[in-house]
């Protein structure tokens, strides 16, 4: 007994030993870098540190804290690149790696894949995987920025896969997606109503001669807390639905925060995203009642559908200018309405709209997936491509599933349009699995960003619906289980 004690005392006071040690030599670590003026790199080991720990020991918060930091991960690098010297690349883009690759990789071993929808994403990772390497894309470099974009929030379906329990999805939804979604919209629109702060406006002088997009007009459009417009739109839009599914899932306080959302997304942009809500919307009305889907259900889908987006036209038509949506002279909310409004009362007129520009760019990335069967490359649809002069002529085609028939080929790009169908699929029987308060949200995130779900650059929202499909996943082998444990008790009774 004596012996024991003596024992659990010395590996006490060794324990301690080693963390003293470590905590010291860290410290000194962080002077060093304070020193040699390295703030990027002090802040990215400091917001590092807790959650690599948090990953260790504690999984679930780990995945709840690298969320909120990727959702705020745009303003984290304008506030430190503001009080940091320049540098050719930002350590802060290397944590969510780093937290993801100590979260999944325990996972990848001893898999049982029983559904189809966790078969097609290995299946597409594996492609992926061989496509870093595929030479027409040009240099490694390129190939490497493709893993960065596409393969690090493809993972994040296996942290779904093993964690993404009911409970913890509905603590994302309802305390991470939700109330950051509303403070950004209200950043936003305070951005658009008021101006930007210092260091943003330094952020925008920086990028504003290579990211043109940024700007409608002669105004810059509202970005948030995001690393970009774009993924702020993306927030703002799967706020609303979830909003929306909340209240139909009979959760009324989530309405309130309706207005503002949809005001912020409607002068951040985005014409496709307010299309996409409408069909939300309709696909929620006929399911609210978590009653199955039949041939009448998904008619009266479409019929809704159509008639709700015509209506959406002719009501933008009635109070969009007359005046040519390209030219402004306005505020940046002047400009910003006009460029909405008019898109959406003329959506098949050039003038106005660019719809007919990303179908053209859309179809020709389909079609590479035929005269291209071997594909150009993970990163040749990054910007990485330009920047490290690539040697394909791939590009993006502003759509997930024609951007990688182009960067993954024939096999590549219909085992991701698989992904597609199958995570569509599993997400209404999920609706039907789990109580509507979370089965809802989960659907109408899904839906609601359609054509976005691998997006380069947007690194929140990415990851988010990434484990939304492996929480899916998680729900089917709990509903498969349970059902064979229930099989297996009758043939048991029945012998």
């Amino acid at each position: 007994m004596s012996f024991e004690l003596v024992t659990s005392g010395l590996r006490r006071e060794t324990e301690q030993l080693w963390m003293w040690l470590g905590g010291g030599l860290l410290l000194l670590v962080l002077w060093g870098m304070l020193i040699a003026d390295q703030v990027n790199l002090l802040c990215a080991v400091l917001i590092a540190i807790p959650l690599l720990l948090l990953a260790v020991y504690d999984k679930e918060s780990a995945v709840l804290w690298t969320l909120v930091y990727l959702i705020l991960l745009g303003d984290i690098r304008r506030i430190v690149a503001s009080i940091a010297a320049p540098s050719t690349f930002d350590p802060l883009l290397l944590i969510a790696p780093a937290v993801t690759t100590v979260l999944v990789f325990p996972l990848l071993f001893g898999l049982k894949l029983r559904e189809p929808l966790s078969k097609a994403v290995l299946g597409l990772l594996v492609v992926m995987g061989l496509e870093v390497l595929n030479p027409r894309q040009g240099s490694l470099n390129i190939g490497l920025s493709g893993a960065f974009f596409y393969i690090i929030p493809v993972m994040w379906f296996w942290i779904g896969r093993s964690l993404g329990s009911v409970a913890l999805v509905e603590t994302i939804i309802c305390r991470v997606v939700l109330p950051l979604g509303i403070c950004a919209a209200i950043f936003g629109l305070c951005q658009g109503f008021i101006g930007f702060l210092p260091y943003q406006q330094a952020w925008i002088a920086a990028v504003g001669r290579a990211y043109t997009s940024l700007f409608v007009g002669s105004s810059v459009r509202p970005f948030g807390f995001s690393v970009s417009a774009a993924e702020y739109a993306t927030l703002l839009e799967y706020s609303i639905a979830l909003s929306l599914a909340a209240y139909f899932a009979s959760r009324r306080l989530w309405m309130a925060a309706v207005p503002i959302l949809a005001t912020a997304l409607l002068l951040a942009g985005g014409r496709g995203l307010m299309i996409k809500l409408v069909v939300v919307v309709c696909v929620l009305w006929m399911v609210r009642k978590g009653t199955r889907l039949n041939p009448a259900k998904l008619i009266g889908m479409a019929v809704l559908g159509g008639v709700a987006l015509v209506s959406v036209s002719l009501i933008a038509g009635h109070f969009a200018g007359s005046a040519d949506a390209g030219q402004h002279s306005g505020s940046a909310v002047q400009d910003a309405l006009a460029h909405q409004l008019g898109g959406l009362a003329h959506p098949f007129d050039k003038k106005y709209s660019s719809a007919g520009l990303h179908s053209n760019m859309v179809t020709t990335g389909f079609l590479e997936g035929f005269t291209s069967p071997l594909g150009h490359g993970l990163g040749s649809t990054t910007f990485a491509a330009q920047k490290f002069g690539a040697e394909s002529d791939g590009g993006s085609s502003e759509l997930d599933v024609s951007d990688m028939f182009i960067s993954l080929g024939f096999a590549g790009g219909l085992l991701y349009l698989g992904v597609v169908v199958f995570g569509i699929r599993a997400a209404f029987r999920y609706s039907l699995q789990t109580r509507l308060s979370v089965g809802l949200p989960v659907l109408a995130i899904l839906i609601a960003t359609l054509g976005g779900w691998l997006i380069e650059g947007q690194y929140s929202t990415c990851s988010l619906i990434f484990f939304i499909l492996g929480s899916v996943a998680h729900q089917s082998q709990l509903a498969a289980g349970a059902g064979g444990t229930q099989a297996s008790s009758e043939g048991s009774s029945q012998r």
